[in-house]
């Protein structure tokens, strides 16, 4: 909005303000005449229209000095508003996100302030999240497509031995496994973001579930020589079996990844009140407060350097996947102790 706009728009704001008063002021002066009249006697009615004239043009007058003085102080004020608005919408507009409006329980444009804040918000968040994924997506996918087409160039360039044809072709396959998984999580992501309810619905065992979970991802604490505990009593639960199973999936891969070699993982399954509650923990690396606030958002990895595999895809995933079921999911970090994130389902009825 520019300043000819603002200006634009407070000279008809005030001219609109000025004809509504002054044809409030004739209408009641006209009322009272008409009162007059009809409370009047025929002989006198001529001395009363005039004074009645008089009192109209002197309330008139008086009504209008009172108008300017207080469209006055309206007038710069709304001006000072519109001002501050329009250049927060300037900044925003130029990409500067970061612009926020103070103000204060009493000003008028306090609701228009607070939505311009929340949007402001939003879109750094946005912006913060699109900058995030541009820099891990481009690097984790550049790095298996730069492994295919080197590792494909030499088999196709060189006569190799057998062995070495082998672990090329190895190296491709897993490359190209990670993509497909790189895009899969994506795909579920988006999907999972859209979606407001859980179809393929089935009373299963909960125990039985994690328990298959924790044997298909045994081979990954096996080979860190980590140790592994589980508590897995019979529990029925109600959900999308297949979407359970990423969940646990992920948690689960989440805590081998992060815990040392040699260190600790376990996974309790319980009944609390009315809620079904599964403990992933580990005594890994403690997080700090930054990362336990970013944990959950999409495509953010605690590890700056990216030192460990991943597009920071998994725990957006098991939170959208936890929320769809009506459940919550928290974490916990604490020195000596390690990490432990908390699952809570609704319990079937």
């Amino acid at each position: 909005m520019a300043k000819n706009d603002i200006g634009r728009s407070m000279r008809k704001f005030v001219l609109q303000l000025i004809i509504l008063v002054t044809a409030l002021v004739f209408i009641i002066n006209a009322l009272y005449i008409f009162m007059t009249w009809l409370l009047t006697e025929i002989a006198a009615i001529e001395d009363v229209y005039l004074r009645a004239e008089f009192q109209f043009l002197s309330t008139l007058v008086l009504a209008l000095i009172i108008l300017i003085i207080i469209f006055a102080i309206m007038y710069r004020r709304r001006k000072r508003e519109l001002t501050t608005l329009s250049e927060s919408i300037r900044k925003v507009a130029n990409g500067d996100f970061s612009a926020r409006i103070t103000y204060g329980k009493g000003d008028s444009m306090a609701h228009v302030y607070r939505d311009f804040n929340k949007m402001s918000a939003e879109l750094e968040s946005v912006q913060y999240l699109r900058k995030d994924f541009v820099n891990s997506y481009s690097h984790e996918f550049k790095t298996p497509i730069a492994s295919i087409n080197g590792f494909a160039s030499l088999l196709l360039e060189k006569e190799l031995p057998r062995e070495d044809q082998r672990t090329y072709l190895e190296i491709i396959q897993e490359e190209s496994e990670r993509l497909s998984n790189l895009t899969s999580n994506v795909i579920l992501l988006t999907k999972l973001s859209s979606q407001q309810l859980v179809s393929d619905i089935q009373r299963y065992d909960l125990g039985e579930q994690l328990r298959q979970c924790a044997i298909l991802l045994s081979h990954e604490w096996l080979k860190k020589q980590q140790t592994f505990s589980g508590d897995f009593p019979n529990v029925d639960f109600t959900g999308n079996r297949e979407l359970m199973k990423h969940l646990w999936i992920n948690l689960i891969s989440n805590a081998i990844k992060y815990t040392p070699e040699g260190g600790e993982i376990s996974v309790e399954l319980s009944r609390q009140d009315d809620q079904i509650v599964v403990t992933v923990k580990d005594n890994g690396k403690v997080m700090d407060q930054t990362t336990l606030s970013h944990l959950f958002d999409p495509y953010y990895q605690g590890d700056p350097s990216r030192s460990t595999p991943g597009l920071g895809l998994g725990l957006s995933i098991a939170k959208q996947i936890v929320e769809l079921c009506n459940g919550t999911i928290q974490v916990k970090s604490k020195l000596e102790e390690g990490s432990q994130f908390i699952v809570c389902l609704p319990q079937p009825e």
